[in-house]
């Protein structure tokens, strides 16, 4: 079995990679400075040269530069756009042989916005919104193939991107208006991504599974009784 991880050197995507390893996956996880995802053309002549035989793609690969929406350059919105989605349906196209012939799984991360969205983040939400709606088209298209695709939407994760948009305070106020008291960490996330993203999902497909130590259910209360 062959699994192709996007953007495993992240905090969330080397904990992917490392529980398919661990199942006993042959993992191929570019890094940036070997398939630049918000280059199409690198894209294309990345696959040219590899194989594209993979029976699980995962898109962990994530861009977030939050400014406020009149402030974003086009180039800047566009680049996000690119890596956030674009570049999943670019790797899919790939695929789309062996997929077709063998079936498989897609997994996509998405994130909390992709539901709600918070000042500053316009490009960010809106490749998350996308990534969503792509992921549930995919399922409906390669459905009839066996290829069982879905999204993770994480919370808040204690990574370096994480770390690096929200001040100490403002990580603890997240932590705080979980359910379970706690941000993430990445293998919690891992773990619901190679739930979905193998053979033993057999009918799980089209769907967006929010993973947010209960964030979602109460995160409109400002005060713990």
């Amino acid at each position: 079995m062959r699994a192709f991880i996007s953007g495993a050197g992240g905090g969330i995507g080397s904990a992917i990679k490392e529980l398919y390893l661990h199942s006993g996956y042959e993992v191929v996880a570019p890094r940036s400075a070997e398939l630049d995802l918000s280059d199409m053309s690198a894209i294309h002549q990345w696959f040219e040269t590899h194989r594209a035989e993979f029976d699980v793609i995962i898109h962990c690969a994530g861009y977030n530069k939050p400014m406020p929406a009149a402030e974003i350059p086009l180039e800047e919105f566009m680049k996000t756009q690119y890596i956030n989605y674009i570049s999943l349906l670019e790797i899919v196209k790939a695929n789309d042989s062996y997929f077709k012939e063998h079936g498989g799984h897609i997994v996509g991360i998405g994130s909390l916005y992709a539901s709600i969205s918070r000042e500053g983040r316009a490009a960010y939400t809106c490749s998350k919104h996308a990534l969503v709606g792509l992921i549930k088209t995919l399922a409906l298209e390669y459905g009839p193939y066996n290829v069982l695709c879905n999204t993770v939407s994480p919370g808040f994760v204690n990574t370096k991107m994480f770390q690096q948009n929200n001040n100490e305070m403002k990580r603890a106020e997240l932590a705080a208006k979980t359910a379970i008291n706690r941000l993430a960490e990445p293998e919690d996330i891992a773990k619901m991504v190679y739930f979905l993203g193998n053979p033993t999902n057999t009918f799980i497909s089209g769907q967006d599974i929010i993973v947010d130590g209960g964030f979602m259910a109460g995160s409109y209360q400002t005060i713990r009784r």
